[in-house]
């Protein structure tokens, strides 16, 4: 895990370090419930998250996937006009660069800006191949403008140092999603999708040096939505930061959000 800092026998030397923010399951969106629309996304928790960032100042900014819900053009909605009226993929994409991607380049600035497509995203490709003469209208990179950003296709890896960024959909669920995600990529990885916190840590007898964590990083969306009908369930919100050394080496958190409050390093958050 990274050192902050290193010494020479001559003289002092700070290394230098990389701040890093990633985020997961926004899902941006609406959702009709008993004949009202219901907003997916939770912005007193995406506030929160911001004014953290204003003060944390990072250099990278990963957003993990799922930013956009894309319900409105979701499979699981076909034949069911009554589920997505009044709803409109472009005002969510329009409503969704304002609130969660305009903020973050102007924070991040010069800096590196990710951005893993999820599942729910790549329902947008899935309606490409239906209507190909859609293609260049409704892709991801039209509709939020990513221009300065470094757009990862859905089940893809994103590569920080010696961590290993990917959306989490290619990672088995059940109750040892971490587990899961370090045997299987044998990396430091970092995922979201599964909505939750859990971390797992795997370490060699004969490569003890090199011990290979997996987190699965909460959501910043909404814990309740429709088609969980009302069951108990593992979410959690949250997000991740870290920092990265000139050699690879890294030092991450999870923070968690609670009523759209956190604390980190010993101050409040909220949003």
């Amino acid at each position: 895990m990274g050192l902050a800092f290193s010494w020479h026998p001559r003289k002092t030397r700070r290394r230098y370090l990389k701040k890093f923010i990633a985020t997961y399951d926004l899902h941006f969106g609406y959702e009709r419930r008993n004949g009202h629309k219901i907003a997916l996304h939770d912005l007193s928790a995406w506030k929160t998250v911001l004014k953290f960032a204003e003060d944390f100042k990072p250099h990278t900014w990963i957003h993990g996937g799922d930013m956009l819900d894309c319900g409105v053009i979701s499979h699981h909605n076909h034949g069911k006009p009554g589920a997505t009226e009044g709803l409109k993929l472009l005002a969510d994409a329009t409503e969704g660069r304002e609130t969660f991607i305009e903020p973050v380049e102007e924070i991040v600035g010069k800096g590196d800006l990710v951005y893993l497509v999820g599942n729910h995203e790549d329902w947008l490709t899935d309606l490409t191949d239906q209507l190909p003469s859609l293609e260049g209208l409704i892709d991801l990179k039209t509709l939020l403008k990513l221009k300065k950003w470094n757009v990862v296709p859905q089940g893809g890896a994103y590569n920080l140092g010696k961590l290993c960024f990917v959306h989490g959909d290619t990672v088995k669920g059940g109750e040892h999603i971490a587990k899961n995600a370090v045997v299987n990529y044998e990396r430091n990885i970092r995922f979201g999708h599964h909505h939750t916190f859990q971390a797992y840590t795997k370490n060699s007898a004969l490569d003890y040096k090199n011990a290979k964590t997996g987190v699965s990083v909460p959501c910043l969306c909404t814990k309740t939505p429709k088609y969980n009908e009302g069951s108990p369930n593992r979410w959690v919100q949250g997000f991740l930061y870290g920092y990265i050394g000139d050699n690879g080496t890294f030092n991450d958190s999870v923070v968690i959000i609670v009523n759209g409050q956190c604390i980190v390093n010993g101050k409040r958050y909220e949003g």
